[in-house]
């Protein structure tokens, strides 16, 4: 958790469903190996959320034999445990606690990573580097039924920074590899020229390829190159 400042940069959340008051006192289950880390998120969750109750697991096998009942709110789970890969452990906890949430934690900020989240079912994806603002509007994002993705690496992002949500009808401005992505997708680029021009992986392009026509909506490549032209971030 980081709470230094550097260069602004930008977090988008989606939200696909109507926003929805979060519970005042979420029940929360979190799977994570580092006692440290769930330390500190204990600490700014009983400041965010006061009357919540943060129930806290160092393993996958563990988390398993935690009560079911009350119902939990959001499982935040970590990528890499001691006994399991997070990314394909989501259904195991959701048959073991019903149609839960799940937010993915991570040290990584690996974009192929936060593809593979939101593809596995996660509702979100959350840095242990970010800073303890935006773990909470993380947080409220996804104990409201939203969806909280990092848009641009958003470790290095003051408490300030500027937070844009699809109900608000904000997006945040793609940095300038991500507009030569979207300009090289109007050109009918396919993946592998892509990662040539801009010295990504295929995977990695894939991944931001997936994000960008997420975060503007479209429904094809070229639209989402039309609509970074719509609005003014590349020239026609």
């Amino acid at each position: 958790m980081s709470g230094g400042a550097g260069d602004t940069a930008i977090v988008v959340v989606h939200t696909h469903r109507p926003p929805m008051p979060h519970k005042p006192d979420p029940r929360i289950l979190l799977v994570d190996d580092h006692a440290l880390f769930r330390t500190g998120l204990g600490m700014i969750l009983r400041e965010a959320f006061p009357g919540s109750t943060l129930l806290e697991a160092p393993s996958l096998a563990e988390a398993m034999k935690v009560a079911a009942v009350p119902t939990l709110d959001l499982i935040l789970l970590d990528v890499h445990l001691p006994d399991a890969n997070g990314l394909s452990r989501i259904q195991s906890l959701q048959e073991r606690f019903g149609p839960v949430p799940v937010l993915m934690v991570s040290g990584s900020d690996d974009v192929s990573q936060i593809a593979q989240a939101r593809e596995a079912g996660a509702v979100g994806y959350l840095s242990k580097s970010a800073n303890g603002a935006q773990m909470v509007t993380t947080l409220r994002e996804c104990l409201s039924g939203g969806r909280a993705f990092p848009f641009e690496g958003y470790a290095r992002a003051p408490a300030t920074a500027t937070v844009l949500t699809a109900r608000e009808g904000g997006a945040g401005r793609p940095n300038e590899r991500q507009l030569s992505i979207l300009r090289l997708l109007g050109q009918g680029a396919p993946n592998k020229a892509i990662a040539r021009q801009v010295g990504l992986s295929e995977n990695d392009v894939r991944a931001e390829v997936s994000w960008l026509t997420e975060m503007l909506d479209a429904t094809s490549r070229q639209q989402a190159y039309e609509v970074a032209v719509q609005r003014g971030w590349l020239a026609p």
